[in-house]
């Protein structure tokens, strides 16, 4: 073979033997390209992410929820405990969770006005006592704490019904509590010890709402205007709210041109009606709570 033959085949020969690669920086050149094409796969998931609804989302977390058709689904929601309009003397503990996370329970703290004593019979109760009430109107997990003549001196120092007030509202689960209690002696004794109620349940992390008795002729040497008042100014004294049945039915009473008497058959504890009218006033109150 002549020489100038041979010479041009030599080029095709290094070429078939890899000898005729491109220079190290054009080889490392096309290794961003694979780093690249490996990550597209992985590139469109954050925008399906964000198409998935927020509920979906959700059920897609739950394996279980997940695995069930969609019709399941539904019947099961459906048959979830939802609140009612009737009210029942033991409400049931439908929590409800507000913004925060975190679900409500709300402990309803006072003497027979909140246990739901029904007028001139002796530890009768009423079907519909106000707290049962609250939480039939709002869904919130509300529990009667109530108990007949229970003082806020009674409540400090704990009694055969429930400790002293500081181990009872360590143990508390609530997050919400409501105090309705009070004193019979004097104005400056009610004021004094229903802010200790409020300090300690404050100190053990619950939002505190104070409610007013109500008209009614109460034993000892207050008015239940007194009482009340004496309530309030706890209130203000602490900044807490107040749902002021007081009030409430005090403007019932001028409107309505009824006296004490008609609302409250023995001169005190409400009728049957007048506790559920309490109880759908102060559900308009608390429904912040959700």
């Amino acid at each position: 073979m002549k020489l100038s033959s041979l010479l041009a085949v030599v080029p095709f020969l290094l070429a078939a033997c890899g000898g005729g690669s491109s220079s190290p920086e054009q080889a490392g050149a096309s290794q961003p390209a694979a780093t690249v094409l490996s990550a597209e796969p992985s590139a469109p998931a954050p925008a399906q992410a964000a198409a998935v609804p927020a509920d979906a989302a959700q059920s897609a977390s739950t394996p279980a929820a997940s695995t069930q058709p969609a019709a399941s689904a539904n019947t099961s929601a459906q048959s979830s405990p939802t609140p009612t309009s009737t009210a029942t003397p033991t409400p049931t503990a439908t929590d409800s969770t507000p913004a925060s996370g975190a679900p409500v329970l709300v402990e309803y703290y006072g003497d027979s006005i909140i246990w739901g004593w029904l007028p001139n019979n002796d530890w009768v109760r009423v079907d519909q006592p106000e707290p049962a009430v609250v939480g039939a109107d709002t869904g919130l997990n509300v529990q009667n704490m109530g108990s007949p003549g229970r003082l806020a001196e009674h409540a400090l120092a704990g009694d055969s019904v429930y400790p002293a007030w500081d181990q009872q509202m360590a143990n508390s689960k609530a997050t919400h509590v409501v105090i309705e209690y009070h004193s019979h002696d004097t104005v400056a004794d009610t004021t004094a010890r229903v802010r200790k109620l409020i300090q300690v349940a404050k100190a053990s992390g619950k939002k505190v709402i104070v409610e007013t008795i109500g008209p009614g002729n109460h034993s000892g040497n207050l008015s239940w205007e007194q009482i009340s008042q004496a309530q309030r100014d706890a209130a203000t004294a602490e900044n807490v709210p107040v749902i002021d049945q007081s009030a409430y039915l005090k403007d019932y009473l001028t409107s309505s041109g009824k006296t004490v008497w008609d609302i409250c058959a023995d001169g005190l504890h409400p009728n049957p009606d007048i506790y559920v009218m309490k109880g759908h006033y102060a559900a308009k109150q608390l429904t912040v709570l959700k």
